[in-house]
């Protein structure tokens, strides 16, 4: 019996390219003013020191910006550049220089199963800072209380089955109670290898239908779907 709705963001609840073509660039943008005006807050210089230990070195303010532009650039699913990409979102969001979109199909769906009484939980390689953010200020205006709580990498990549597992043991339910819905076919196989059910989202102009799927639901849209 399903007791919890794990669910991605990008490509799945909402399009891919808000993130790559709006988020990113506007992080990148924005990331040496940040910095420069930030960098000794005890939060960022955190930050900071867990950007030297991935590089096993002491490195200078303008060197940690071009390593950060470059990890950006890379699409790097790193703590630290998710931590700082998400302090600057804040800025946007609010600022109102940023503004999420979402799938209505998507939104619909989540406000249905909410009121089923199902726990939906988000799992992104954003920070969860930034995805509350994210949908706080949605076009839908703030859907924060449609979701019981959100994970991102801190819990593990989401191509590794292990965090799928560490998911289910932290919400105290069995992975077998928990279907998972996601763009990403790596993403669906990890989940599915740890238990959880899985259905593969490949939405027209987001993600490509994937022929011959064996064993793995895969929809067009959330509409399709009937938990």
């Amino acid at each position: 019996m399903i007791k919890v709705i794990l669910v991605d963001i990008e490509g799945t609840i909402s399009p891919i390219n808000f993130v790559k073509n709006v988020m990113f660039p506007y992080s990148k943008e924005n990331l040496g003013k940040f910095l420069k005006e930030n960098y000794d807050k005890p939060e960022i210089k955190k930050i900071l020191e867990d950007v030297e230990k991935i590089e096993g070195r002491k490195l200078q303010l303008d060197e940690i910006i071009q390593l950060l532009k470059k990890w950006i650039d890379e699409d790097k699913k790193l703590t630290p550049l998710k931590e700082i990409q998400g302090y600057i979102w804040e800025e946007g969001f609010k600022s109102g220089k940023l503004k999420a979109p979402l799938f209505e199909d998507a939104y619909k769906k989540l406000k249905e199963w909410k009121k089923k009484g199902y726990k939906i939980f988000i799992y992104s390689s954003g920070s969860v800072k930034a995805q509350k953010l994210f949908f706080s200020h949605s076009e839908f205006g703030n859907i924060l209380n449609l979701f019981n709580g959100h994970f991102d990498t801190k819990i593990g990549n989401k191509k590794d089955k292990n965090s799928y597992l560490r998911i289910a043991k932290e919400l105290g339910v069995n992975p077998n109670e928990i279907i998972f819905l996601s763009d990403s076919l790596e993403e669906i196989i990890a989940a599915k290898e740890s238990g959880m059910n899985v259905i593969k989202v490949s939405r027209e102009g987001e993600t490509e239908w994937v022929d011959n799927l064996s064993g793995i639901k895969q929809v067009k849209s959330f509409n399709e779907l009937d938990i």
